[in-house]
């Protein structure tokens, strides 16, 4: 395992903090792209708590041997918090745009699916027609 010094050690927590911002992002641009109920909601809050705590404690145990100090959550929050005054507005655009762009494909390609399918229905029913007489 290797050793890292605090100064490293909360280079790292604030990387993570960002990390964090990030995923907070994520889920806000999913929440505003698709309607969801308020179950939805709720898994992807508490999908989001596992996700960042679960980031955080692997960190800890891994980055710090396990040895919780104050200046780990700080680097986390000012992580976050620079994060979030510097480029969150452009990543969000960004997601936003790219999550709008998939749906437009999407969209495209379940149209094209669903005339093959109705294609091949109405092909198979002349046949069965045919036949049947």
């Amino acid at each position: 395992m290797k050793f890292f010094s605090q100064e490293e050690i909360f280079l790292l927590f604030f990387i993570i903090g960002i990390i964090i911002g990030l995923i907070f992002d994520f889920f806000k641009v999913l929440r505003k792209s698709f309607k969801t109920t308020d179950i939805i909601t709720f898994v992807e809050d508490l999908l989001f708590l596992c996700i960042s705590g679960g980031l955080v404690v692997f960190s800890i145990i891994k980055l710090n041997g396990g040895e919780v100090r104050f200046y780990l959550f700080l680097g986390i929050f000012f992580g976050v918090l620079i994060y979030s005054l510097t480029i969150s507005n452009l990543y969000v655009i960004i997601l936003y745009e790219f999550i709008k762009i998939c749906k437009k494909v999407f969209i495209f390609f379940n149209k094209i699916l669903f005339t093959i399918l109705k294609t091949c229905k109405n092909v198979l029913k002349y046949i069965y027609l045919k036949i049947k007489k």
